[in-house]
């Protein structure tokens, strides 16, 4: 690809010593049926071989591109993807995911494309433990109006499933660098005020549920990170008041 030329799709990827991962989520990048996309891979301090990994995939194919970042938080290097990011869409996929679906980009791109009144478009996912092994499949709402109702109370997004307009993503900041995480949610919400959300009802997307699960601290921060997200939006979503009942739960849940 002409470095001029500028890709319908900037895939970003995070990454953080996933060596046992990156492969397999660059591989199924390398096997959509859309091929008109630049993959943008963050990589925020590994210490094993991944550097090494994505350049190897990287001299093969100029779409994908490794940059190292010393940036702090998930939600700053997400921007730094984004300000390198040169498509019309955004499509996110984190390094120890992968996509399952070979037309998961162009059956996303052909919606946008053919709806101008949506902002987003996501899908259903496959839950797997690290070494692959099934654990579930979600069932997400996929319509707008009934995304709408659930989504202050549970994201109703994958992150590594969606594809948003960068110029929207642009016109309203990208991610919060404030938040420590759930920076997601926060994003899909302010962008929902722009327009319309749909989800795949198909899955699309494998997701990595890692076995050692979440600490305390970070059950703790994302608690009070998701109370913040739905007091901000107030009166723009429906719901709110069991949502925010239910955000102050969680953390009582997680202070005890």
């Amino acid at each position: 690809m002409d470095k001029n030329i500028k890709p319908q799709i900037s895939i970003i990827t995070l990454t953080k010593n996933r060596v046992d991962f990156i492969s397999k989520a660059i591989d199924s990048v390398l096997a959509q049926s859309f091929s008109d996309w630049e993959l943008i891979i963050i990589d925020n301090g590994s210490i094993d071989n991944t550097k090494q990994i994505v350049e190897n995939f990287a001299n093969k194919d100029v779409r994908i591109k490794y940059t190292n970042s010393t940036a702090e938080g998930i939600p700053r290097n997400r921007n730094l993807g984004l300000s390198l990011a040169k498509g019309k869409y955004i499509a996110v996929l984190d390094s120890d995911d992968e996509w399952t679906d070979k037309d998961k980009l162009q059956k996303q791109f052909n919606y946008l494309e053919n709806n101008p009144d949506y902002v987003f478009i996501g899908s259903n996912i496959k839950i797997v433990d690290e070494k692959g092994n099934f654990i579930k499949n979600t069932s997400f709402k996929t319509e707008n109006a009934d995304i709408r109702k659930k989504i202050l109370i549970s994201n109703q997004i994958p992150h590594s499933t969606v594809m948003y307009i960068k110029n929207l993503s642009d016109k309203i900041g990208g991610y919060n660098n404030k938040l420590s995480c759930v920076e997601d949610l926060d994003l899909f919400l302010r962008l929902g005020n722009l327009g319309k959300i749909k989800n795949l009802e198909e899955i699309t997307t494998s997701y990595t549920k890692h076995s050692g699960g979440i600490s305390y601290k970070r059950k703790l921060a994302m608690a009070w990170n998701h109370f913040k997200i739905v007091f901000r939006n107030f009166g723009k979503y429906p719901n709110w008041f069991q949502a925010i009942v239910f955000a102050k739960l969680r953390i009582i849940k997680n202070l005890f």
